[in-house]
């Protein structure tokens, strides 16, 4: 018998829109409770765009590039949705993302965690989805599981917590799941407190997920 857990969604229709400059963005903040998560941040950048993204001392970020190419500040190579980028700070900073491409427009997702380590590094990985139904690793270089799926429609899955009270935080990056029996459509989030196993399916074609452990 499936056993619901206490959660909070986050509903993408009404999340709140803020103009920068060039750029929009939105921002789900977990700064003042007791998760792995700071903040998840989705920055829109227009044709020629830049935002300036800043963060707290002891992090690491994760971005992904969900679609179009950046730079971020000066770094020669761009990033495009083939690819993830990571950082490791132990100091407050910021990092300037530029849209590369001159025709479109260059849609960011960033999450922002807390880390122990005292490292200062940044990695470029290639994230690899040519295999369906099934969780991927996103990156090699975050402290927590973190995964990345595409699934087809209807197909199920459960996923085992592999540390012992912490919760799971997911997004629906496209399509629309079912989490717990809840419904949850694309950009839509959610955090799940007091799980050991997450029950999901898919209701659409394509539908791609990502899950943290928080």
């Amino acid at each position: 018998m499936l056993v619901q857990s206490p959660s909070r969604i986050f509903k993408s229709d009404l999340s709140v829109w803020k103009k920068e400059n060039s750029s929009a963005f939105n921002e789900i903040s977990f700064s003042e409770e007791n998760y792995k998560l700071r903040k998840v941040s989705e920055i829109v950048l227009d044709k020629n765009g830049s935002y300036n993204f800043e963060y707290k001392e002891n992090c690491t970020i994760l971005m992904i590039v969900l679609y179009g190419e950046i730079v971020i500040n000066d770094f020669e190579k761009p990033i495009s949705a083939e690819q993830i980028f990571t950082l490791k700070s132990s100091e407050s900073n910021f990092l300037t993302l530029k849209n590369n491409l001159p025709s479109e427009k260059a849609d960011v997702l960033i999450l922002e965690l807390k880390s122990k380590t005292s490292e200062n590094s940044f990695s470029i990985e290639n994230l690899n989805l040519n295999e369906k139904n099934t969780l991927i690793q996103i990156s090699k270089n975050l402290e927590c599981p973190n995964f990345i799926g595409l699934y087809e429609g209807r197909k199920e899955q459960e996923y085992s917590l592999y540390e012992k009270g912490k919760s799971i935080f997911g997004m629906v990056i496209n399509g629309a799941f079912e989490f717990q029996n809840r419904l949850m459509e694309t950009r839509d989030a959610i955090i799940l407190n007091e799980i050991e196993i997450l029950e999901f399916e898919a209701l659409s074609e394509n539908a791609l997920i990502i899950l943290f452990e928080v």
